[in-house]
């Protein structure tokens, strides 16, 4: 692991993060020879199969799903209210 100082990681921190990214190494900072922080490259948010996973979970969900295309609470309500509420 690469070590930097400071201000030097102050004043390169942009070219530092790329840097970071690109190689997937991580680089200690450190003030006065003392280690402060690391800076590593973030995981990525999903694996790749991540997305199969959301597809067939919503695929169960709606197999599971009484009424299909409706909301039974959306139906009363629409026949419990008036069609023109201004009307009144």
């Amino acid at each position: 692991m690469e070590s930097i100082g400071i201000f030097e990681a102050k004043t390169h921190f942009a070219g530092l993060c790329d840097k970071v990214a690109a190689s997937g190494s991580s680089v200690t900072v450190s003030r006065r020879g003392r280690p402060l922080v690391v800076i590593s490259p973030a995981r990525p948010r999903r694996e790749p199969g991540a997305k199969s996973d959301i597809l067939s979970a919503w695929r169960q969900s709606v197999r599971k799903t009484p009424v299909r295309g409706e909301f039974p609470d959306v139906t009363r309500w629409r026949r419990d209210r008036p069609m023109q509420p201004l009307a009144e």
